[in-house]
């Protein structure tokens, strides 16, 4: 075999870079191998491109051994020009013409990616001069804050008026909440006419809390009845939003057929993927301002693609001086941040970066574990190890015996949940409660996983007399069990991370019943539910975006590929009150000096877009 293919190098009858990328049968275009691996490694580091160093690590052909490899580039000779190479395969282009490939500065795009990133760098240079009266805006900001001098958050919202696009970045209890509030409160109150103004997020929890917030009388303040008919109706998921597909994943919203908004804004925005981004941006009309909210250290997209993490790296580079006077005409003082010297101005004048937390003080430990956590603070983490932070509690998972003890303690944990029950307690105050605690993994396999950990808390539970089990359809179910709903249902109006109490009605029919807006209990009978899942516990991913007043961590007793910084820095911003944290040490410790590759595809494409 190697004989064979040594002829055919020195013929060449075989191109080097199809020997580079493993594809020794066809010598053209065949590199479906090479995309589903790019695919894959995507998915899992969040990036859109590879670099060539990834190629020369990682050898995927299953025809020939490593070795054989090895001899075959000996054969091509040291001396090859790879780049030139590259770009003779008809595969691979730069990027000016249609290929399923593009090679720019030693890393390899799939073509829909390097588009995607394209676009939206062009969105984001577009200059965009405001017409809004200063006068008029420096007082609205005055009423809203204040004179409160310094205030971030009157600087971010006096931003949204300013930008067409805006990224307003901070981590739990930093005001992103407020500030939507103060946002929507100031748009409507700088237009003559009534706007069309829409909530949105990636996630149907998410956007529950955001139609919660709609609820808030702070309208009642500064609003007259008038100006209330532009307030936002109800907040929906970017997928309702934009109408994609299930399947397809085309959306129904786009460059030709545009929604009918003055202003869009997103929470949670560090959920969203670059193919994500590029739909918003093209959905919405020129005049339509975005205004994106998020904390750009929780997890990547799901998604292949950082582009809110990529953007909100521009933060620290502080704005352009013309931006600096604009912010300074309507907050009425000097602002103090940071010149822009870098010629990255038309990214970083977009964003800005809260800091202060009004949620937790200094001496909160979720406060100083999160930030030991992005900090590499070993000092800290030897205190959680010795159980010396307020509230935080560390358990060690290095036995049997400890495993077992850590599933008997999270079964107790819900003694209040199930008294609730046995005491026939309304089934809304019954949810209330279980919301309350929250069992997170960061995995779905293994019996650290969510699946196994989901029986064995069953179990514990039925051991300890807390529940009567019985068949349904094959299926286990007990009054009192949670479940988590895994894709988007429309007509049941069940949305993907919504979470559930099995209970009996008057009629004695099993049923699940989930709290909605406005305190609005949906009830479903378990036989027409459709694709759930246990709920004792969830992903971390699954987690984002919300809060418990209780949380409970579980990290395998191995290391792991999900296991990571932001990994644990989510996890840790999950908890309000108190946080319990398996693991074993070796791990823990082993996660937080763990090196993350931060690598950001906008670094090298930047240039070509400077202002």
């Amino acid at each position: 075999m190697f004989t064979l293919l040594k002829q055919a190098l020195s013929k060449k009858m075989i191109h080097p870079i199809d020997l580079y990328f493993g594809n020794f049968v066809a010598q053209k275009s065949n590199i479906f191998m090479l995309i589903a691996t790019c695919v894959s490694y995507e998915n899992r580091n969040g990036h859109v491109f590879l670099s060539i160093e990834y190629f020369k690590k990682n050898s995927f052909s299953s025809i020939f051994d490593k070795k054989i490899l090895k001899k075959c580039f000996n054969i091509l000779g040291k001396d090859v020009n790879w780049k030139k190479e590259i770009l003779k395969h008809t595969a691979i282009s730069n990027g000016s013409i249609l290929t399923p490939l593009v090679f720019f500065k030693k890393k390899i795009y799939l073509y829909k990616m390097w588009k995607a990133e394209s676009n939206i760098l062009k969105i984001l240079h577009k200059r965009y001069n405001p017409k809004i009266n200063k006068v008029k805006c420096a007082i609205i900001l005055e009423n809203l804050f204040l004179n409160k001098k310094d205030n971030i958050q009157k600087i971010a919202v006096a931003i949204s008026l300013i930008n067409k696009i805006t990224f307003i970045i901070g981590g739990p209890g930093t005001g992103k909440t407020t500030i939507i509030l103060k946002i929507i409160i100031a748009s409507i109150k700088n237009s003559k006419n009534p706007i069309k103004i829409q909530l949105s997020a990636l996630t149907g929890k998410a956007t529950t809390h955001l139609n919660e917030i709609l609820k808030n009388n702070i309208f009642d303040l500064y609003l007259s009845e008038k100006e209330k008919i532009s307030l936002p109706y109800e907040a929906l998921t970017i997928h309702r939003l934009l109408g994609i597909q299930k399947t397809s994943q085309k959306t129904f919203f786009k460059e030709n057929n545009l929604l009918n908004l003055d202003i869009l804004i997103i929470d949670e925005s560090s959920m969203i993927d670059l193919l994500m981004m590029e739909k918003i941006f093209y959905a919405v009309s020129k005049h339509t301002k975005l205004i994106f909210l998020g904390d750009h250290h929780q997890l990547p997209p799901i998604e292949p693609g950082c582009i809110f993490q990529n953007i909100c790296y521009y933060s620290k580079d502080g704005y352009s001086l013309q931006h600096l006077t604009r912010i300074s005409k309507l907050i009425q003082y000097r602002c103090l941040k940071k010149q822009n010297k870098k010629k990255s101005n038309f990214i970083s004048d977009k964003i800005c970066v809260l800091k202060k937390n009004y949620r937790f003080n200094k001496n909160s430990g979720m406060y100083i574990l999160s930030n030991a956590i992005y900090s590499k603070n070993i000092k800290i983490i030897k205190k959680l190890f010795n159980n010396s932070i307020n509230n935080i509690f560390f358990h060690e998972t290095n036995s049997i015996i400890e495993y077992h003890n850590m599933i008997e303690y999270i079964s107790l944990t819900y003694k209040n949940f199930w008294e609730k029950i046995y005491n026939k307690k309304e089934i809304k105050e019954i949810i209330k409660i279980f919301q309350n605690y929250q069992v997170l993994c960061t995995l779905n396999e293994s019996i650290f996983g969510v699946q196994i950990l989901n029986q064995k808390i069953e179990e514990a539970m039925y051991k300890n007399y807390m529940i009567k089990k019985f068949y349904i359809n094959e299926k286990i179910w007990y009054v009192g069990k949670p479940i988590i709903i895994t894709h988007n249902n429309t007509y049941l109006n069940l949305f993907n991370g919504n979470i559930g109490i099995t209970n009996i009605n008057k009629k004695g029919i099993f049923q699940v019943s989930f709290l909605k807006e406005n305190d609005r209990v949906l009830n479903i009978p378990i036989n027409v539910l459709r694709d759930y899942d246990t709920a004792w516990t969830t992903t971390v991913h699954k987690a984002q975006g919300s809060e418990f007043t209780h949380t409970f961590l579980v990290l395998p007793n191995f290391d792991s590929q999900v296991l990571n910084k932001d990994i644990l820095y989510t996890s840790i911003t999950r908890a309000r009150n108190t946080l319990h944290i398996f693991a074993t040490r070796k791990v823990f410790l082993k996660t937080v000096l763990k090196n993350t590759d931060i690598s950001n595809s906008l670094i090298d494409r930047i240039n070509d877009f400077k202002s």
